[in-house]
């Protein structure tokens, strides 16, 4: 059931990371978070450098159950109680209605200055401040629990509940919707298992070595567990772009016009970041 396919689909201190897209401090402009059309909180560019918008990166392999805005991970949030500090040291994000964010950034994409609410997305997630490259060897580890009353029916934008960024767009990630949560349309978490906490890992040696053919094996190594199942091993293949850095994001990115009757929550602990 895991492998069937569903039919829906080094240190940076300087640069703040919103909607996935490098921003040097310089780069911000003045803006305000609008939520849900009630009310707008001015931001200015001292509360980037002042507040815990931002947090110092510490060592890798720091992770387990503690906060993870506080051992190396900044918060892009559109409020200040999100993501929400549970008892038994989870955190849970959700995403309401009319939420986003006017900060701007540089898109490499669209190659313009851009923001969440421009972009019609909503987003609550805590990134890590570090990134790896080529030759980088990293364990990525995580439970996430899916309440049995989710709901995500939203047309604007798909929603990712994890995502490994390359600056300009995604890399890989994991995608979630009614149907259940899944990592390049393999199951993961089919919906009949929501209700529970399930462990997910991804092993990886990012490599962006060129192959001569497609017989061609590299030191590239990317395995994905759900629940210690394999679910997808592209091990022997390159999985990075030459020059190209990656940077672990975790919570929720989706679309800011969510129906007022969906539920989008997840929640998640026990999340680590370590070398193998």
């Amino acid at each position: 059931m895991r492998g069937r396919q569903l039919s829906k689909g080094r240190n940076r201190h300087e640069r703040f990371l919103c909607g996935g897209r490098h921003a040097r401090f310089d780069d911000l402009r003045v803006g305000r978070v609008s939520i849900s059309g009630r009310m707008e909180i001015n931001v200015t560019r001292s509360l980037f450098t002042a507040t815990s918008l931002m947090f110092l990166a510490a060592p890798i392999g720091l992770l387990s159950g503690s906060p993870a805005f506080a051992d190396g991970f900044g918060l892009n949030a559109p409020r200040e109680n999100a993501p929400v500090r549970n008892a038994d040291g989870s955190e849970t994000f959700q995403l309401l209605p009319g939420e986003c964010s006017d900060i701007e950034y540089f898109s490499t994409e669209l190659q313009g200055n851009t923001s969440d609410c421009g972009r019609g997305r909503n987003r609550v997630e805590l990134y890590q401040t570090s990134t790896a490259s080529a030759g980088d060897r990293r364990l990525y580890e995580w439970e996430i629990f899916i309440p049995k009353d989710f709901s995500y029916n939203a047309s604007g934008a798909r929603l990712t509940a994890v995502q490994f960024e390359t600056g300009t767009d995604m890399l890989y990630g994991f995608e979630l919707n009614n149907d259940g949560l899944t990592f390049r349309t393999r199951d993961c978490i089919p919906a009949d298992e929501f209700g529970e906490w399930h462990s997910i890992s991804v092993r990886i040696q990012y490599d962006s070595t060129p192959r001569r053919s497609l017989k061609d094996k590299t030191p590239g190594v990317f395995v994905v567990e759900c629940d210690d199942e394999v679910i997808i091993d592209s091990t022997g293949r390159p999985n990075l772009a030459e020059g190209g850095e990656v940077q672990f994001r975790y919570g929720l990115f989706g679309a800011r016009d969510i129906p007022e009757t969906d539920n989008v929550v997840v929640s998640y602990r026990n999340v680590r970041v370590s070398e193998w």
